[in-house]
């Protein structure tokens, strides 16, 4: 991607497409307009270093992705009175590394209310509920609590009730830690396509919750994505860029601090790659609920999820006979099944998962990766690895339309 240069006013079409509603938005607590906050992103991502590797229709897309959420949250944020579970849909520009193994849906709620939530169990391989100290994408918050529903006993199939915050209830009932402001609901799949996802609903028990007076300084749209701003481009994406490249850490528990799922444990690393390279990972397929690897471009985002094969479950890979997964990270596709596609980035992350452990993993169950040359390939991997035709590629990549993301419940 030779042209890394936004082109002007990329991101402005987020605000042409939503111009009723920004003519009615408040200023921000400096007197900037939601327009002059996106103008301002702007100009900062194109000077952002990550830019150039990213390319400019990545970064575009990237930016377009911070206004959305922060609208979205700013929109939330004004009627906690009436929560709601807002799905994150979008398959482009997601900031924060989308899991398309996930479906993902937020509530803002407060550690003073009380609060039903309904549902119906879907089939998918887990379901849990994180406590967070800060509203999803606007601060990286503190996991307080995660509250695994399969846990309380809840069966595929089965509708349920829990009731959170207040005075304790009998039933199934959880207390909401000091601090609390949102729910993230994490549906995690392995198969896409026999998997079939929960029905979620919330209700806020108590009446008298006050609304959001959105004229106040950092309770309006401009100041919420300005929050976004800081925390992904000032303060997380620096962290993430001094991993080194091509070498996988030890599997560690996620970083409950940053919004991690208590519970899971993961690998997190850079790739930068040549057009003629590959990165050869190797991890033992585990007894995990779920076990997953996803790479993402050099803005932390995931590229599209559907149209190409960014992401592979334990269920959608091709285990080898010695118990292993051999995953080939490469700009060209080395006609192999477990061809993870960078998506035309030389560099960007990889990140695996495994939810639903029984014990730890171990020192021997450490994933491993090298970067070999791709004329190399063949003598690397087992006389068994299973190869594929074009033909068959297209076959694999259509099975991707079942993406969670595209399952709608039904009640």
């Amino acid at each position: 991607m030779s042209n890394s240069r936004v082109a002007p006013g990329a991101m402005m079409r987020v605000v042409c497409l939503l111009a009723l509603i920004v003519a009615s938005l408040p200023v921000g607590a400096g007197g900037d307009s939601l327009a002059e906050a996106v103008r301002a992103l702007e100009s900062s991502l194109a000077a952002n270093q990550v830019a150039a590797a990213a390319g400019a229709e990545s970064t575009a897309r990237y930016g377009e992705g911070l206004v959305a959420v922060a609208l979205e949250v700013f929109e939330q944020s004004r009627h906690l009175d009436k929560p709601y579970f807002r799905r994150g849909d979008g398959i482009d520009g997601r900031a924060g590394l989308y899991n398309p193994d996930n479906l993902y849906s937020s509530a803002l709620v407060s550690d003073l209310g009380r609060y039903r939530i309904r549902g119906r169990r879907g089939s998918h391989v887990m379901l849990t509920l994180q406590v967070l100290d800060a509203y999803p994408m606007i601060g990286l918050g503190r996991n307080l609590a995660v509250i695994d529903l399969d846990a309380m006993g809840i069966k595929p199939g089965e509708s349920f009730e829990l009731l959170l915050g207040g005075e304790r209830q009998p039933g199934r009932w959880v207390p909401l830690p000091f601090g609390t402001r949102a729910l993230l609901a994490r549906q995690t799949f392995s198969d896409w396509e026999r998997e079939t996802p929960t029905v979620l609903s919330i209700e806020r028990l108590d009446r008298d919750a006050p609304r959001v007076d959105s004229t106040m300084p950092e309770r309006n749209a401009a100041d919420y994505l300005r929050a976004v701003d800081r925390t992904w481009n000032e303060g997380y994406l620096p962290m993430i860029r001094r991993l080194p490249e091509n070498r996988l850490p030890p599997p560690r528990a996620s970083d409950t601090g940053a919004g991690g799922l208590g519970g899971q444990q993961s690998v997190m690393a850079r790739y930068r790659l040549g057009v003629d390279q590959a990165l050869l990972v190797m991890v033992k397929k585990s007894g995990a609920r779920y076990q997953g690897i996803q790479l993402g471009d050099p803005w932390f985002v995931t590229p599209n999820y559907i149209d190409r094969q960014v992401s592979l479950t334990a269920a959608q890979a091709v285990t080898d006979a010695d118990g292993y997964f051999r995953f080939v990270i490469s700009l060209r596709d080395p006609g192999v099944a477990n061809w993870l596609d960078p998506a035309g980035f030389a560099e960007g992350y990889l990140f695996m998962r495994w939810q639903g452990l029984d014990r730890p993993l171990t020192a021997a169950e450490a994933p491993v990766a090298e970067v070999v040359e791709l004329a190399d390939l063949a003598v690397r991997l087992p006389a068994d690895t299973r190869r594929v035709t074009p033909e068959a590629r297209r076959e694999q990549l259509l099975r991707r339309q079942w993406v969670p993301i595209r399952r709608v419940a039904v009640n």
